[in-house]
């Protein structure tokens, strides 16, 4: 009996280990849009807009400025995070008269790991000063664990990226937000993405 029983879970735990190596195997990666392998460093400059939130309805349309790095597989990394200006404000931000004094990316690189169709960016951290005699609160220095990153038109050729990340607190109320769009720059844009 003891027998068919260790013969059993070895059945099963060779079964298990059949199935997933073809996962495995299937795991999406940085490649050209031809399919190929990235083998060498590759950089994506990322310009484009960023909304910032402290809570809904209050904040700043801004643009910024980003880099990403990957040398293959299924990692890349965010070298450079910079908010290059804020234009135009809304909610409280509007009636203090609140301005952008510096927005940039803090404890970079940020990780970035590719999923099937998207990418997740771990420890996104941003810290933003503002100017203004009333401004309600002169810096936010913001850690969100884990943001998704859409890829437009598809995943097989980046030329938009789509990004939302958000803090809530224990009654799950929005006190930070962050959304974008920044894109590709120049040749590498609409040339690689993941599969």
């Amino acid at each position: 009996m003891k027998s068919n029983r260790r013969l059993l879970i070895a059945g099963v735990i060779a079964a298990m280990v059949v199935l997933a190596v073809p996962v495995l195997a299937l795991a999406a990666e940085w490649k050209d849009k031809n399919g190929t392998k990235i083998t060498k460093l590759t950089e994506f400059t990322l310009n484009g807009s960023e909304i910032l939130e402290t809570t809904p309805g209050n904040g700043m349309d801004c643009e910024i400025h980003a880099k990403m790095t990957t040398s293959g597989g299924s990692t890349a990394s965010i070298t450079e995070f910079k908010v290059k200006k804020c234009e135009g404000t809304f909610g409280t931000f509007k009636t203090t008269k609140c301005e952008l004094n510096v927005g940039e990316g803090k404890s970079l690189p940020w990780t970035v790991d590719v999923n099937e169709t998207d990418l997740t960016v771990t420890n996104w951290r941003i810290k933003h000063s503002f100017k203004g005699a009333e401004c309600k609160e002169p810096e936010l220095d913001k850690t969100i664990a884990s943001v998704t990153v859409a890829i437009e038109p598809n995943s097989k050729e980046m030329s938009t990226l789509f990004f939302e990340g958000k803090i809530t607190n224990e009654k799950s109320e929005q006190t930070f937000k962050t959304s974008g769009t920044p894109e590709v720059e120049g040749a590498n844009n609409g040339t690689y993405g993941i599969q």
